[in-house]
């Protein structure tokens, strides 16, 4: 999954720019900025009005088409006009949107999908299965450098098309049989009337001329031009979901997420959507809320298990332990993080809570430590075994990118709570050409700290078959192949708490934690319930503003 994972992997410093895409997981963690106030009064729940209208940044506008935007606040904020197919519920399991529902075959590979009647393009037009499968095929056909795009390799459609000419019944045959269809279907779809083809998206990719129009909440003001520094949206009347309460909404353009900030502390805009880590410190501003959500950018400890001393699982367990990951997440990134032991973010449905096992526990690091053999024969605070004549110290290097200041102080830290334990942990931060070209590429390691973006449909295979990954295991892509077969509910539940058991038990990686992402937003806006990464919107028909 080339285009989802981005080996820059996180490499970038956070994300905080308008061209970081990673996504989907929901808020599920509110709390005051107001932190130096004490409420002493029960809070009253406000009643929902409708009225008013709400400010949005809009960072490194590139393009108005959903598909071929690269930035974080524009993909955003294109939410409000575009739906897709299927959406993600509060679990991040796939539920109907622009269809109603779906049928399978027995052997997974026919899928037929009911469209949602009565759904009108911003014109009064018909949305119909042809729209749903004009952009399909404009994304299969590699034309398009989108973010939603996939490789044939993840999912190979054999065919697909009306069923029976019915313009509201489509059907999609695989060539194997996969659950991910239903992932894959979470893209933006665009009328077919309006954007022709791929290569007509391509030639028009940065003409800001062409207004977004699609079938969401809200949609392009006509009265009021765009002007190159507003664009204006409001209410969709005739969306088929509801009646937002809020009337318009105004995407106002910065040349840096820097400005967008300055304009949040200066109540030009009501709200920010950032990854940064320290949004909860340095964005203070009055009567605002701060809304974390889980990110899909995880953190992990990767062993070269073709070192003898990772051959152990018992040691690779060990320094699972040793590691006091809260106090990293304190120290470092402030409290935008969450520990995992697995790669599936926590508000997943796919995530099995019972295999988050591996608390700091300086006893039992050191128990396994020592039923492993590894003891200080030498008196000199270092644990070490004896090979023959010789004796070889716990001791190894953490690799990390020098371009990342957050990564190279938890791998300190990490260094120095391994010590407690009996490690001699040394940490080497080389610039990521050089930390990739030269030691990654190669398997010339130890272990390194890295970072990954998970991609919605949870395609582990992608993480653990990457060149970086310095570990084999038959029974493993055993797992990992069943998870991408499964196409039931249950069965790829199943799979994927298989997945997490292996994990858990032979943790041939740490996950160590998610990053979270935040949405620091002005008081005066409530009903805000989930908050999704690049989609911040996603229940903003429940949104309303206090006046």
């Amino acid at each position: 999954m080339k285009k989802f994972i981005c080996l820059m992997l996180a490499i970038l410093t956070g994300f905080i720019s308008g061209c970081g895409l990673a996504r989907i997981p929901e808020a599920h963690l509110t709390e005051s900025i107001e932190d130096n106030i004490e409420n002493t009064h029960e809070p009253v729940e406000p009643r929902p009005v409708y009225g008013g209208e709400l400010n949005v940044p809009l960072t490194s506008l590139d393009s108005f088409n959903p598909l071929l935007t690269k930035s974080r606040d524009v993909l955003n904020f294109l939410g409000l006009i575009y739906e897709s197919a299927i959406t993600y519920d509060k679990d991040l399991k796939p539920a109907p949107s622009l269809v109603t529902g779906w049928e399978v075959s027995p052997d997974g590979r026919l899928w037929v999908f009911d469209v949602r009647k009565g759904v009108k393009w911003h014109n009064g037009q018909d949305l119909t299965g042809d729209d749903i499968l004009f952009t399909l095929h404009a994304l299969q056909s590699e034309t398009l450098e989108s973010f939603f795009s996939i490789s044939s390799e993840d999912i190979k459609i054999v065919e697909s098309g009306l069923r029976g000419g019915d313009p509201y019944t489509f059907y999609i045959r695989l060539e194997e049989p996969t659950y991910r269809i239903l992932d894959y279907l979470t893209f933006p779809v665009l009328p077919q009337n309006i954007y022709a083809s791929a290569e007509f998206m391509m030639e028009y990719k940065e003409d800001l001329t062409m207004l977004p129009m699609g079938s969401g909440p809200y949609r392009v003001d006509q009265t009021h031009n765009f002007d190159g520094d507003t664009i204006k949206l409001i209410r969709n009347e005739s969306w088929w979901n509801g009646t937002p309460y809020i009337d318009s909404i105004n995407g106002k353009l910065y040349d840096s997420v820097d400005e967008a900030f300055n304009a949040f502390y200066n109540n030009e805009i009501d709200l920010i959507d950032t990854t940064a880590v320290y949004a909860n410190t340095r964005l203070y501003r009055n009567s605002a809320n701060h809304i974390k959500y889980n990110t899909s950018d995880i953190e992990m400890l990767v062993f070269n298990n073709n070192n003898n001393l990772f051959y152990d699982k018992s040691v690779r367990k060990a320094i699972a332990y040793g590691i006091d990951r809260k106090d990293i997440i304190s120290k470092v990134y402030l409290n935008n993080a969450e520990t995992v032991d697995v790669p599936i973010p926590s508000n997943s449905w796919l995530y099995d809570s019972s295999y988050r096992i591996y608390d700091y526990d300086e006893k039992r690091a050191k128990k396994l430590l020592k039923e492993a053999g590894w003891n200080d024969n030498d008196g000199d605070g270092i644990l070490d075994v004896k090979q023959g004549d010789t004796s070889v110290d716990l001791s190894f290097t953490i690799l990390t990118n020098s371009d990342n200041s957050w990564r190279v102080d938890a791998a300190e830290l990490i260094a120095e709570q391994l010590t407690e334990i009996g490690f001699k942990v040394q940490v080497e931060a080389l610039p990521w050409e050089v930390l990739y070209e030269e030691r990654i590429a190669t398997g010339d390691f130890d272990a390194i700290l890295i970072g990954y973006s998970l991609d919605p449909m949870l395609n582990l295979s992608s993480l653990f078959h990457a060149e970086w990954i310095k570990y084999s295991s038959p029974q493993l892509d055993v797992l990992l192949e069943r998870a991408a077969d499964a196409y039931t509910e249950d069965d790829r539940l199943n799979a994927y708490q298989e997945i997490q058991k292996y994990l858990t038990e032979e943790m041939p990686v740490i996950s160590l934690y998610f990053k979270t992402g935040s949405l620091l937003v002005d008081s005066r806006i409530n009903g805000i319930e989930h908050v999704g990464e690049l989609r911040i919107f996603k229940d903003i028909k429940n949104w309303f503003i206090i006046p």
